[in-house]
């Protein structure tokens, strides 16, 4: 791989905050309205599922099955792509939800995890990836790596082998100690933008099937 390659990844990787100009410093806007760390495949929106764990701190996301036989064959029942309710197509996307710096990126459980600090007292946790789009930090000490709200962070996997592949997301807020706790990400999920995806293995929900024609 040549220099400039790896210094377009290191740019990629770490976007600058500040651009120096001749006339002073311009900053870098911010996005202007956060996002679902899922986005909606060909009009298949993301859901919360139901939680098997009452004292569960964040929620599990996934996408709702609309009939026995919907996305049957992507995302057979009883695989990890797919439940009789839900389903996860392969090699999903979680994204971030706003701009921010990536604090942790490294093994979880059975797979990855991810914490994003986002300034202004908030933080998101991200777990059951099967892979980040970033350089570890549990095993190497990188420059500090910036995201921009909605890029891909990793790829959803399962939270245990063989079990339903669903994305974990805990949002993070710093209180008056200067702590980080979590809170509900439910009222917030409910204003957040929605992005969409387009997946040419993935069929869209009938809803949206028929309206398209």
């Amino acid at each position: 791989m040549t220099t400039n390659a790896m210094d377009d990844i290191s740019l990629a990787l770490n976007p600058p905050r500040v651009v120096k100009r001749r006339r002073g410093p311009i900053r870098v806007a911010r996005s202007p309205s956060r996002v679902w760390p899922l986005a909606a495949v060909n009009g298949r929106a993301p859901v919360v599922l139901d939680s098997a764990h009452p004292g569960q701190r964040g929620v599990d996301l996934a996408y709702p099955r609309t009939a026995p036989d919907d996305a049957i064959a992507c995302c057979p029942i009883g695989t990890p792509n797919g439940t009789a309710t839900h389903i996860l197509p392969a090699m999903t996307a979680a994204l971030a939800i706003d701009d921010g710096v990536i604090r942790f990126a490294g093994r979880l459980g059975n797979g990855f995890g991810m914490i994003i600090d986002h300034g202004n007292g908030w933080a998101s946790h991200y777990a059951n990836l099967q892979a980040i789009a970033a350089i570890r930090t549990d095993l190497y000490r990188p420059r500090e790596q910036h995201v921009r709200a909605g890029d891909v962070i990793g790829y959803v996997g399962a939270p245990a082998p063989d079990a339903f592949k669903r994305l974990y997301f805990e949002l993070w807020e710093c209180d008056r100690e200067r702590c980080y706790v979590p809170v509900d990400p439910r009222p917030h999920l409910a204003g957040w933008k929605l992005l969409e995806h387009q997946d040419a293995f993935t069929p869209a929900p009938p809803a949206a099937r028929t309206e398209a024609a």
